[in-house]
């Protein structure tokens, strides 16, 4: 459980990790800009110059399943900070490397202080941020992956022009440092688990995930193999090395590298599947469309930067309005609208460029990739945490940006190949295809607003009585509007019957008990320090956070041992949720 934070320091601590994020996916962008003038400069070929970025990718998507795990392991907020650490140190080896040799070597650290960054940021939030503002907070942070696609060619541009190319990595550095200091100050001190990390899935993963990203991104775009290897191979060994991780640690429940209860969190899975659909096309989208203005409308690299402002202004115009309809409308409601728009941005952009319009009117198609930036993220990253412990926020937000960056990796190599063969605007098209992924992910997410304190009420009724024979006695609550309840789980909460003046606290379970196999889907609240009758009485339940999700267990013993863990969880968030209230802090009962 995170500390309880005033809503001043929240925002600090978001604008703490916001400011490192977006210098991060800045310099992803910031960089392809410059490729010209160090290939130039440094008196290498278009091909050397490409590994500027492509050791940046690799060191970036390799560590992230690790790096959140780590988070867990040994602190979110000392990842954080030893990852930014990382990234401003990298960023100053760059603007003083004396060669190319030496500028992909330091890149490469750059990828990595990336790496070890990027899941921190999602589990630092999901700890620190209660309902409603979480959705604000992931909309924000969600936000700025689109705002610096935007800035980054301008910034780039810019810095090119104006100095020389390493002066696109020496302005990390003040920036860096700034935002260090800021997360030092503001960032609270995270709660560590004592989870043993095992040496042996640490590097299994770790050449699992490079032989993938080697495979699919490739030394050189157009060939075949690699080191006289086929890509496909590569491919087929780092995902086989990944599953096989997985697959033998599938019996370490919470120790492993990554959980298999994570697979089984079908929110987490459909998120994750989501975001990679969508990361396939967003990551990849502005290359066909540069290409085309540049290529054959003759735009300078700066003149084709300044079609991407609409785009940008519309993010960041989208981002409030997206986070407030994560709270008012529901995750599947935003997401729909994300993920629809961005097929649209998309398509409609193809077809102008096919038809060879003027290029403002391809700018303003484009703006429309403005609202898929604001409103996809953020329901695919509450959906991936928002139900899973604290214990695995690490693992949870590391697989998560895992999955999502493949999703980018993948995406980046299909468009280089789409594009030699085929126009720009055909490889728009194949980008919308799998955008459409996205859409049914969307549509999957639930359809439950994000704010805490909803109320369900109903009439408590007989059920089986094993709660009683168990010595843990469970009210079970018939809802006037089944329709309405959260997904399955077990949730910290608060129970009233009609009688009371006041709301109790309670452990609340929602849907299918499979220890059971003759129980059908129920509300059963357990409600703290109370063991009276409550049979035929009219009660009001509403929930506050979901402490995990359904789970089979061997026996009955086991499941009540559970329900203990489970019943100090909800103590403890329940009893901090009624301090902040007291403060005026939250929402208490």
């Amino acid at each position: 459980m995170g500390a309880r934070l005033d809503g001043r320091r929240e925002w600090l601590v978001l604008a703490s990790l916001c400011a490192g994020f977006f210098m991060l996916l800045l310099d992803s962008t910031i960089v392809s800009v410059a490729l010209p003038d160090i290939a130039r400069d440094l008196d290498v070929t278009t091909s050397v110059a490409l590994w500027v970025n492509s050791s940046y990718l690799l060191a970036y998507s390799v560590p992230l399943l690790v790096a959140g795990r780590l988070g867990d392991r040994f602190g979110h907020r000392r990842l954080y900070l030893g990852g930014l650490g990382l990234f401003v140190i990298g960023s100053l080896l760059c603007a003083l490397a004396p060669t190319a040799a030496w500028l992909v070597l330091w890149r490469a650290l750059q990828g990595l202080g990336a790496a070890i960054m990027t899941p921190q940021c999602l589990a630092v939030i999901r700890t620190h941020f209660r309902p409603p503002r979480l959705a604000m907070a992931l909309g924000v942070w969600g936000s700025i992956g689109g705002v610096a696609a935007a800035a980054g060619p301008l910034i780039g541009g810019l810095l090119v022009q104006v100095w020389d190319w390493r002066a696109i990595f020496a302005v990390n550095i003040p920036i860096g440092v700034l935002t260090l200091i800021a997360a030092f100050v503001f960032i609270p001190r995270s709660t560590r688990v004592a989870v043993p990390v095992a040496a042996w899935a640490v590097v299994a993963n770790a050449a699992g995930a490079t032989a993938f990203v080697i495979g699919v991104q490739g030394i050189d775009e157009t060939a075949a193999e690699v080191m006289g290897v086929p890509r496909a191979v590569w491919i087929a060994v780092g995902l086989g090395a990944v599953a096989g991780v997985v697959f033998a640690q599938r019996r370490r429940g919470d120790a492993a590298l990554l959980p298999v209860g994570l697979l089984r969190e079908r929110s987490f899975v459909v998120a994750s599947a989501g975001a990679a659909a969508a990361a396939f096309a967003v990551g990849s989208a502005a290359v066909p469309v540069m290409w085309a203005v540049q290529a054959d409308r003759g735009l300078s690299a700066g003149a084709a930067a300044v079609l991407l402002v609409p785009m940008g202004a519309v993010c960041i115009v989208g981002a409030p309005i997206a986070a407030r309809w994560n709270n008012r409308r529901g995750l599947r409601f935003v997401g729909v609208i994300g993920a629809t728009s961005l097929v649209l941005s998309l398509v409609l952009t193809a077809w102008l460029l096919a038809a060879d319009a003027p290029v403002w009117t391809v700018s303003l198609s484009f703006a429309v990739f403005g609202i898929a930036n604001s409103f996809v993220w953020a329901p695919f990253s509450i959906s991936a945490v928002a139900h899973v412990p604290a214990s695995l926020l690490g693992a949870a937000s590391g697989a998560f940006n895992a999955v999502k960056q493949g999703g980018a990796v993948v995406g980046s190599a299909v468009v280089a190949v789409v594009m030699g063969f085929a126009s720009d605007a055909v490889a728009l098209l194949v980008l919308a295809g799998v955008a459409l992924f996205a859409i049914v992910a969307a549509v999957a997410l639930s359809s439950a607003r994000v704010d805490s304190g909803r109320r369900w009420e109903g009439i408590v009724v007989h059920g089986a009585g094993r709660g009683r024979v168990l010595s843990y006695p469970t009210a079970n609550l018939r809802l006037d509007a089944a329709a309405s309840l959260p997904d399955d789980g077990v949730y910290a909460g608060w129970f009233r019957a009609r009688s009371w003046h006041t709301e109790r606290p309670a452990l609340v379970s929602v849907g299918t008990n499979e220890t059971f196999d003759d129980v059908g889907r129920s509300v059963e609240v357990h409600v703290l320090d109370f063991d009276g009758d409550l049979y035929g009485c009219r009660a009001t339940v509403r929930v506050e956070r979901r402490v995990r999700a359904q789970r089979r267990y061997p026996d009955a013993a086991a499941l009540v041992a559970a329900m203990r863990v489970d019943e100090r969880v909800a103590r403890k968030w329940l009893e901090e949720r009624t301090v902040g209230s007291d403060r005026g802090e939250g929402t208490g009962p």
